[in-house]
């Protein structure tokens, strides 16, 4: 039975651990929406591009990207991978109601699913876990340059414990970004909860103040 997983929460709660072990341990393909993003905003052959260096700056400063180029991209991924047989789980995103639930004119993300995966395959999760924990987190997250692993690491020179590649800081980490970004998940992506409770969708929440593995093994009780 393929499936298409939601998983919200603040930045720093661990979203993109959780989804990487379903695609590491239940062949899920790890849809990650920053990761998504920067593959094209810093693709060399994409620097001149106007249109996507306004969406650059917009990814650097923590803003997030407009809504109707996201979603438009979303939808055609989440087709490729239906189409191969995959299920899906979604670290972050949708991020915006538009995104989420599209207009009159314009099918949302989670419309597409319905469609691609049957209604009854497609969950949503949230990590709910204190903002000063999440913000503690991302002070000290660095990401793999070659796997793209996130690593907590206090350490400046700690290589990457899957690859053995080197860690970097993500522009959009820094303490100033990271605020950014805390405030418009709060006032852009929160409503879609919300939303998604309104139209009679069951959202698991779990303490992200666990271990890894709870938390995963929680989440795995709920789509076994």
């Amino acid at each position: 039975m393929k499936q298409a997983i939601f998983i919200f929460g603040t930045p720093g709660s661990g979203k993109g651990t959780q989804a990487n072990l379903l695609a590491w341990t239940k062949g899920f393909y790890h849809w990650d929406s920053g990761k998504e993003l920067r593959a094209i905003l810093y693709d060399p052959a994409n620097k001149d591009n106007a249109r996507l260096k306004k969406e650059r700056e917009q990814n650097e400063k923590g803003i997030l990207n407009t809504p109707s180029w996201v979603l438009g991209m979303f939808k055609k991924g989440a087709k490729r991978i239906a189409k191969a047989g995959m299920s899906i789980v979604y670290s972050g995103s949708p991020r915006t109601l538009y995104e989420a639930f599209g207009n009159k004119n314009t099918a949302g993300l989670l419309q597409t699913l319905h469609k691609l995966y049957g209604k009854e395959n497609v969950h949503a999760f949230y990590l709910d876990i204190k903002p000063e924990i999440a913000a503690g987190r991302n002070k000290i997250r660095r990401t793999c340059t070659v796997c793209t692993t996130p690593v907590l690491s206090n350490s400046p020179v700690e290589t990457c414990p899957i690859c053995m590649g080197e860690l970097s800081i993500r522009k959009d980490d820094n303490p100033e970004t990271y605020k950014t970004r805390y405030e418009q998940y709060t006032t852009r992506t929160v409503p879609i909860l919300d939303e998604l409770r309104k139209q009679g969708m069951k959202i698991v929440t779990i303490s992200a103040d666990q271990e890894p593995p709870k938390i995963f093994a929680e989440i795995v009780k709920h789509i076994a």
